[in-house]
């Protein structure tokens, strides 16, 4: 009879041990998963305020250029203080051309600043009882639309990395209006700046696209 009690005692002994550290495991996992999440949550938040103030720099330009859009801006009153440039060529996407719409690469070479570009912004001047225009990333989506405001486009990098290497930054693409004729017409980039991995301004010319209507 004594013997039976004894194990009757320690019976349910071990399945509140088996139940304890199962409980244990439950816990750890919910721990890991709950650190987890408040790590990723950082990494976005810190993510997000690099791209909100870039993007508010390039809004400002905006506002305060759009009143002057096609003037050359004042350096000394931007603060720039570098001579960085680079090339951009404008080039027929002849793969994707249509009778209705007509696409252009925008390529950038040769980029002289240190630390590379990281964000683009420019004002597409085009006429619009012709044309109805839409910007994409490059094929690599190594850029992102950030913002397309009557004409006025900036774009940044997707990992906000700056980078010196030749890229094709954007695509324009130009929708041809029902009614219009076949002719030759010009759209324009003006008032063009980069924001360089350092945090630095600088300009290029503006640039001229020529789109040539064939039936």
């Amino acid at each position: 009879m004594g013997d039976r009690r004894k194990g009757d005692r320690r019976a349910p002994e071990d399945g509140v041990i088996k139940i304890q550290k199962k409980n244990i495991g439950i816990y750890a996992i919910l721990i890991i998963m709950l650190i987890f999440a408040i790590a990723l949550n950082i990494v976005l938040w810190f993510s997000y305020i690099k791209y909100k103030n870039q993007y508010n720099i390039l809004l400002d330009h905006y506002y305060n250029d759009k009143s002057n859009i096609n003037n050359t801006s004042n350096e000394k009153d931007m603060g720039v203080k570098n001579n960085y440039t680079c090339e951009i060529t404008i080039k027929e996407d002849t793969k994707n051309k249509t009778n209705e719409s007509i696409t252009y690469e925008v390529n950038v070479s040769k980029i002289t600043a240190r630390e590379g570009i990281k964000s683009f912004e420019t004002y597409i001047d085009y006429d619009s009882n012709v044309f109805d225009c839409k910007v994409e990333s490059d094929d690599g989506d190594e850029w992102s639309k950030s913002a397309f405001l009557e004409g006025y486009l900036t774009m940044n990098k997707s990992n906000f990395e700056a980078s010196s290497q030749d890229q094709v930054i954007a695509k324009i693409t130009f929708i041809t209006k029902k009614g219009v004729s076949t002719n030759n017409y010009q759209a324009k980039l003006t008032n063009i700046k980069f924001i360089t991995g350092d945090n630095q301004v600088f300009e290029v010319g503006d640039r001229n696209i020529d789109i040539k209507l064939e039936q």
